[in-house]
């Protein structure tokens, strides 16, 4: 199987997140380790990448949760499988935060929900069925992302595409003018547009995202994100890749830019 791209900028892309998140110096990370500052140097410039191990502890000693720790450690351990495929405990939204945070081109088609960064708070905590005590948490996080993707100078190119039921499902809900207000502003945004897709498509029936670099230097390479209930997976492979992309192109074409108002989508 061919070295996973994503996988290894991932890597490179936390540790290098953690070094600066930390403001811990190279040397006082390197004493932790009981390494050289210059192999810090070498781990966060991408020279040379540390074993799981090592990983782990840089992870633990700039203060990264368990859960970040878990997840790097299971993104090394599959660096040789050319796609990384996670499990109902190991799924983790940490690449599609890195990659919000550095690709220049990025699509998100949605078929049941408004996408996690573009929701409202009421949205968040009122209407979804999420299985976690975490629901706070959770929309902390979501509002980060949304924080991160709005201020990025310069805009990526954000497209956003979702099925006309994302709306309709929300009629009777009394919050529903001040989601679909939301969704106005974000389409005012540099770079940014939303489209709302009616009808059958071929490709439409499950919820993906793609990342592409745009030229921007610390950007991933080409990769598509798939979630289903117990799985997710990111995909690589430039063939199934071009797939997932010609689709969300040919049903961009067929879809409308958002606007108006919420009764001119629903009734």
């Amino acid at each position: 199987m061919p070295l996973s791209r994503v996988a290894e900028w991932y890597v490179l892309a936390d540790l290098q997140a953690l070094c600066k998140e930390s403001d811990l110096t190279y040397t006082q990370i390197g004493d932790e380790l009981g390494v050289s500052a210059r192999t810090i140097q070498n781990y966060v410039s991408g020279e040379t990448r540390p074993k799981a191990g090592m990983a782990a502890k840089f992870a633990e000693v700039c203060g990264a949760s368990k859960k970040r720790i878990d997840f790097l450690i299971h993104v090394i351990s599959q660096l040789d499988s050319g796609m990384i495929v996670s499990d109902l405990n190991k799924r983790n939204i940490l690449i599609l935060e890195h990659g919000e945070a550095a690709s220049g081109e990025i699509w998100k088609f949605e078929t049941g929900y408004v996408p996690g960064p573009f929701q409202t708070e009421r949205y968040h905590m009122e209407l979804l069925t999420e299985p976690t005590k975490n629901r706070s948490r959770n929309w902390h996080r979501k509002h980060r992302r949304f924080s991160i993707i709005s201020r990025r100078d310069p805009a990526p190119v954000v497209n956003v595409l979702m099925g006309i039921n994302v709306l309709r499902q929300i009629r009777d809900w009394d919050g529903a003018e001040d989601q679909f207000n939301h969704l106005l502003e974000i389409d005012q945004w540099p770079n940014c547009e939303i489209r709302l897709l009616d009808g059958f498509h071929y490709g439409s029936e499950h919820p993906f995202e793609i990342y592409l670099p745009g030229g921007r230097p610390k950007a991933p390479p080409p990769f598509v994100y798939v979630e289903s209930i117990d799985q997710s997976r990111h995909i690589e492979d430039a063939e199934k890749f071009g797939l997932y992309h010609g689709r969300v192109k040919d049903m961009w074409s067929s879809g409308n830019r958002i606007g108006g108002s919420l009764d001119d989508w629903i009734r």
